[in-house]
């Protein structure tokens, strides 16, 4: 069972951004006690009292920080029990926090990115000082260790100033702690804001004598639509929310971390969702407002308010595959009893599975095995192409000869894996495109019948790269082209009902994979 928690806490940081080559010694010892703790949760059932003072414990010098804060509230048993709450899960927060260090003066510096003109001077000051002896260092701090008193007591008092607004009257005490009274959003370093915040919005809401959560979030985010904008800033370093807030712009993570600060100050209960793209490169983060234990999704700062949720289902390469939903406290309830030890963001027990709350018909997946490939009982893994390799976006476990996911949703390329390691993945079988309801399309190749196909060239008119993928060697193999024009390709030797990669060297992060078929190439988001 320790074994679990502490591939449960290591999953974690990954999930947060935090690889394991960062970790130091202190880190490891930390991450060690932690999954002692845990284990001891998990396998004892403690009451919230005992969770508490395990915390407290592993607060170390920062204890009589937080016992201040109980102290504080011994006399009001709601403002107590809130706090209890945020203590007894701090163990699994912590802030990352990057700086430009001089490599020989030990200086620290962060660009203010309101004092350049646009994206590209920021990069270019910042490509001056690494090419001046600058470097970009990475610091993890522990909730546990370094929250003081009064910054608990003061988002505790702000939070509670607004559970008495008419829209937040209906927020259920559940909803309460883990989306308005949290004093993070992330793992972004925290922040004095939410006074401030507050004191700005509010009166928005107070004027227009909003009632409910939903209404009060779509009113406060139409207000920052004309506030922020997406757009990278050149800063190659984390965004805080202040440089959001001062800045005005950001990528999807900056503003839904901003955003999400916004509508807690207000009182309003608001999660942070997330999923990793099977159409294309990359992931995607946004919000979700609860009211009447339901979620509405919404972009931060987009326009019109509740339709996202549609838009994800109906733009064609967006249609995310699993979605996960990220709140304060730990759900250990669907850890797997008998861990594997690979480390995936998947084993995150901050998040959970919300893909069954979009408009897409979601599906549970089941996929024949033999025994020597993966055996029953063990973990499996739901592998997407994204970015130029193979990422895990569900986890199921294998019964018997058949492996199962659950909640599955869309039309998608995927290829079943099972752990090696902490660090790798082996894939099993031949990759497959699933049809939306549960059956799917197993893509073996079979080279012994070659097809012939004629790509076109979109990129500068020089030439792609054309792969295929190997079930049996597990890896995508090179295709030499017969001809080539101004603007085609044309190949006589692709393995027919093969996976295919058709790529160019400038565009590699955002080429997709796909398949021929009725001697059309088309590609992951044509499906």
């Amino acid at each position: 069972m320790c074994k679990i928690n502490y591939l449960l806490l290591m999953s974690y940081l990954l999930s947060r951004g935090t690889g394991i080559h960062f970790l130091s010694a202190k880190s490891i010892f930390i991450i060690f006690w932690i999954s002692i703790i845990v284990c001891g949760m998990v396998s004892c059932g403690r009451a919230d009292d005992s969770q508490l003072e395990q915390a407290l414990e592993r607060a170390g010098d920062n204890r009589a920080e937080l016992e201040q804060v109980l102290k504080h509230y011994a006399g009001e048993p709601e403002k107590l029990e809130a706090a209890s709450f945020l203590i007894r899960n701090m163990m699994y927060h912590f802030s990352i926090e990057d700086y430009f260090v001089h490599t020989g003066t030990g200086e620290h510096y962060y660009p203010d990115i309101t004092h350049f003109a646009d994206q590209e001077d920021v990069s270019r000051h910042c490509d001056s000082l690494r090419a001046s002896g600058w470097s970009i260092r990475q610091e993890k701090q522990w909730d546990l260790n370094t929250v003081r008193a009064d910054f608990l007591i003061r988002n505790i008092d702000l939070a509670f100033e607004v559970k008495k607004k008419p829209w937040a009257k209906e927020v259920t005490w559940a909803d309460f702690c883990r989306y308005v009274l949290p004093y993070r959003v992330q793992n972004e370093p925290l922040t004095g804001l939410r006074e401030e915040l507050m004191r700005k919005y509010v009166p928005l809401l107070d004027s227009a004598r909003v009632q409910h959560p939903l209404d009060a979030c779509r009113l406060l985010n139409d207000c920052l639509h004309g506030e922020i904008t997406y757009r990278e800033t050149g800063n190659p370093l984390r965004p805080t929310i202040e440089e959001t807030y001062r800045a005005g712009i950001g990528t999807c993570e900056a503003l839904c971390n901003y955003v999400t600060l916004v509508m807690r100050a207000a009182g309003i209960p608001v999660a942070v969702r997330r999923t990793t793209w099977t159409r294309m490169a990359r992931g995607h983060v946004w919000c979700a407002v609860r009211q009447d234990g339901k979620s509405c999704d919404f972009g931060p700062g987009e326009m019109p308010f509740g339709a996202y949720r549609h838009r994800l289902a109906t733009v064609r390469y967006l249609q995310p595959a699993k979605m996960y939903q990220l709140h304060f406290d730990a759900d250990l309830s669907g850890f797997p009893v008998d861990d594997d030890g690979y480390v995936t963001v998947l084993k995150n027990p901050l998040f959970s599975d919300v893909t069954d709350e979009g408009e897409l018909p979601v599906y549970d997946l089941y996929i024949p095995v033999s025994h020597k490939e993966a055996s029953s009982g063990r973990l499996a893994y739901l592998c997407a192409y994204n970015a130029g390799k193979w990422l895990p976006v569900a986890m199921g476990r294998c019964e018997g000869d058949t492996c199962r996911f659950t909640n599955v949703a869309g039309r998608n390329f995927f290829l079943l894996a099972v752990a090696e390691g902490k660090h790798r993945l082996r894939y099993v079988g031949a990759p497959f495109l699933t049809r939306g309801d549960g059956t799917y399309h197993r893509l073996l190749e079979d080279a012994g019948q070659p097809v012939c196909q004629i790509f076109r060239r979109e990129t500068d008119g020089s030439p792609y790269s054309l792969y295929y993928w190997d079930s049996g060697e597990g890896t995508f193999r090179f295709l030499p082209y017969r001809s080539l024009t101004d603007s085609t390709q044309e190949y006589d030797n692709i393995p027919r009902n093969a996976l295919l990669w058709y790529v160019h060297e400038k565009t590699v992060q955002d080429d997709r994979i796909g398949m021929i078929v009725e001697g059309t190439f088309k590609k992951s988001n044509e499906f």
